[in-house]
């Protein structure tokens, strides 16, 4: 979730997660797709790091979910997912938000 988000045309996101995570799937948030604009995805699942990167023909503002991430569990337990960098797109530039909060998934059998 991003909050105040302005005129975005673009977002990268850069999600690191434990090994007992995979991320099966990444598609744009509701942030992103309540007009009904066509949204580019671009995606790299890697073991323990996924980049998506996600652009709009027209900005988007406002706070919400800019991202949906399905996880499949590898194994039982609990697994560490945090955000590691996100980068917003602007007709004004490039913006580097600095607060991001990692999460804990726990996966029972």
């Amino acid at each position: 979730v991003v909050l105040g988000l302005r005129d975005a045309t673009g977002l990268e996101v850069v999600i690191t997660h434990d090994p007992g995570l995979e991320v099966a799937d990444a598609s744009p948030g509701s942030l992103l797709t309540l007009d009904g604009a066509a949204i580019g995805v671009e995606r790299a699942l890697e073991a323990g790091r996924t980049r998506v990167k996600l652009s709009r023909p027209t900005g988007a503002s406002g706070s919400g979910a800019v991202l949906t991430l399905t996880l499949r569990a590898v194994r039982a337990g609990a697994a560490g997912l945090a955000v590691e960098s996100l980068v917003v797109q602007t007709p004004a530039g490039v913006e580097r938000p600095t607060s991001t909060t990692a999460a804990r998934v726990v996966v029972n059998p």
